[in-house]
């Protein structure tokens, strides 16, 4: 069948992410060169200097340099086809830019194009001059070091906008063979492929972010700064202070090292002088404490711990534990959230109590969607390992004791506990922090027990890095609800039991989407990547709507239920076919639409969100038989 036309208008897909026919992981558009903030006084995103090295095609140049911009390498192109080569770049006679010339608006014409002078710039200025030009013809005069004004003859910078016009490019040479100057002319060069995506053949990982000062760059070494003492000492003086300067990432680590005094320019000596990348990596533990701009070595390495490896069938095993026991801390969590006083949306009437309240809320809301989300990571790492997911719900919680789960309100003793068992574990093993440290270890320490200790080890660590934000969130809810009553900050919730019809009706629907929200939960992580992201959508979908019913009920005075669907139940054992095939989620869903229609008849003020929900709750339906 022959491809049809283009619709006129038609959005296209530039980027293989966009290409595909279902959701993929991937870099977001937001990663594009394009939508990154560029800043070189330090870079925020990238330093564009970097993405300009190569601006003329077969070319590099450095412009990070106080003496104008050198060219650094040939790669092919125009300058190749005219014999230059990347030996007649280096020694001692450099080729610095020594002036450029193409159009820099847009409303410009080819005759009124005025080449800028380079000679008496520094790196970052020749910057200026080269970033400005449009895509289009471009001439760069190029000169050596030693070249004199009188040599320049027909490529003096007062021609080179003819010389573009004409298109054409030459290189002079000494009698000796020695290169003097040349005049290139070509295309700016493209930075995207046709892909829409940096060229991987031109830059390097790294070379974009590799002079940049933000302390959250790896790459400070090439920081072209030497001011940003969040990332790096530059400059530091010895203990006692009797060498009063010297380089902080210096390669020479005896009591008086050889000192160096060219900090200005990237391709000096300092370089040389310095710990290398590799260096870095094998030997960062000999760089030493700075404590009021001196080098203290007295505070010393710490030892790492003794952690017991674990094989792998108790990592599985583990990993199946934590999983009920993120599922049974996310539902204790939220219930403690709708425990509180406090509305789903803040009105700007809200008083400073009612403000208060609401923060406290807030944050152990996000506690508890985080956990939601360590759920899913620790059911990615069970599927990395070729292990069937684990969505169940623990029937209790071993930190130093043994905790029954249960639906508690935030009492100050149950606040208290939420504060221990998220606390930074003072024994690698124990508490949630303690035992997947001891995961991390076994994993990343056996290689050939674990294969996939790349994926699994960045799975584990996420949970790691935000358990620690949890201990802190948490106080932070103790600190806002400080000096309140609990009568005063809590909702009176009744257990479920003689309700009005209204009330047994929302129960039952919130019931219905926590059983379908585990049902899409398992029938994605079991799914991966098949799923094409959908399931996990609906989840998210399921799950708002499952938080909004909660917070009707608590508004009125009712505690949800979060009853288990007996599939899910401690010690149920293997799934039956009828849940791993998404149709127990199919019949929760279809109940749900069912409670829905029965609330928009009930009461009117609840109509649009029945509506509403009852839509998305039809899509999930959809997606399931989709997937089916």
């Amino acid at each position: 069948m022959p491809d049809l036309p283009t619709p006129t208008g038609k959005i296209l897909p530039r980027n293989l992410t966009a290409r595909a026919d279902h959701v993929v992981r991937g870099n977001p558009s937001n990663t594009r060169p394009e939508s990154g903030v560029d800043n070189c006084f330090p870079g925020l995103e990238f330093d564009q200097r970097n993405l300009d090295k190569a601006f003329f095609p077969g070319m590099l140049f450095d412009f990070h340099r106080y003496n104008g911009s050198r060219a650094l390498e040939v790669t092919g192109g125009v300058a190749a086809a005219h014999g230059l080569t990347t030996a007649d770049l280096t020694g001692d006679n450099q080729v610095f830019i020594g002036a450029v010339c193409g159009r820099t608006r847009v409303d410009q014409t080819d005759a009124q194009v005025e080449p800028v002078d380079c000679r008496e710039r520094d790196g970052l200025d020749v910057w200026r001059q080269v970033h400005d030009l449009l895509p289009g013809p471009i001439a760069v005069l190029l000169l050596g070091r030693q070249t004199t004004v009188a040599t320049l003859g027909a490529a003096a910078v007062g021609n080179l906008n003819a010389l573009r016009m004409s298109g054409e490019s030459f290189v002079r040479r000494a009698p000796d063979g020695r290169f003097q100057l040349a005049v290139l002319v070509s295309d700016r060069a493209r930075y995207l492929d046709e892909n829409g995506v940096i060229d991987p053949e031109v830059y390097q990982p790294g070379d974009l972010t590799r002079s940049l000062c933000a302390p959250w760059q790896y790459d400070f070494r090439d920081c072209g700064c030497f001011y940003w003492a969040a990332s790096k000492p530059d400059v530091t003086s010895n203990a006692d202070e009797s060498i009063p300067q010297m380089n902080f990432l210096r390669a020479d680590r005896t009591p008086v090292p050889d000192l160096d005094t060219d900090a200005l320019d990237l391709g000096s000596p300092r370089r040389r002088l310095e710990l290398g990348y590799p260096r870095l990596i094998s030997d960062w533990q000999v760089l030493p404490v700075v404590l009021n701009d001196r080098e203290d070595d007295s505070i010393g390495n710490p030892v790492p711990p003794d952690i017991p490896l674990l094989d792998r069938a108790t990592v599985i095993s583990r990993l199946k534990s934590l999983a009920t026991v993120e599922h049974a801390l996310s539902v204790e969590y939220l219930y403690a959230h709708y425990s509180l006083n406090a509305p789903r949306e803040l009105p700007d009437s809200a008083s400073r109590l009612m403000r208060r309240i609401h923060a406290a809320a807030f944050e152990v809301f996000e506690v508890a969607v985080d956990e939601m989300r360590h759920l899913r990571w620790v059911n990615e790492a069970l599927g990395t390992l070729g292990e069937k997911p684990v969505v169940g719900r623990a029937a209790e919680i071993v930190r130093d004791t043994v905790h029954p789960f249960e639906l508690r309100p935030l009492t100050p003793a149950q606040l208290q506990w939420f504060i221990d068992v998220e606390a930074p574990s003072q024994q690698v093993g124990t508490g949630l922090d303690g035992m997947y440290v001891q995961l991390h270890r076994s994993i990343t320490k056996q290689p050939d027990v674990f294969p996939e200790a790349d994926r699994l080890a960045h799975l584990i660590k996420l949970v790691i890095d935000e358990g620690e934000e949890h201990f802190r969130r948490f106080t932070a809810v103790k600190e806002h609800l400080a000096g309140l009553d609990p009568l005063v900050y809590l909702r009176p919730l009744r257990r479920p039991g003689a309700q009005d019809e209204l009330g047994r009706t929302l129960l039952d629907l919130s019931d219905r989407y926590y059983a379908a929200l585990l049902g899409t939960l398992q029938a994605t992580f079991a799914l991966g990547d098949q799923a094409g992201g959908l399931l996990i959508g609906q989840a998210r979908v399921t799950m708002e709507n499952l938080h909004e019913i909660n917070h009707l009920l608590a508004a009125r005075g009712i505690a949800p239920r979060f009853t288990l669907p007996p599939a899910f139940a401690p010690g149920a054992g293997e799934l039956p076919p009828e849940l791993a095939n998404g149709q127990a989620t199919r019949e929760a869903a279809i109940a749900a639409i069912e409670a829905l229609a029965t609330i928009r008849e009930l009461d009117g003020d609840l109509r649009d969100m029945a509506n509403s929900q009852q839509f998305e709750t039809a899509a999930l339906l959809d997606v399931l038989d989709l997937q089916g």
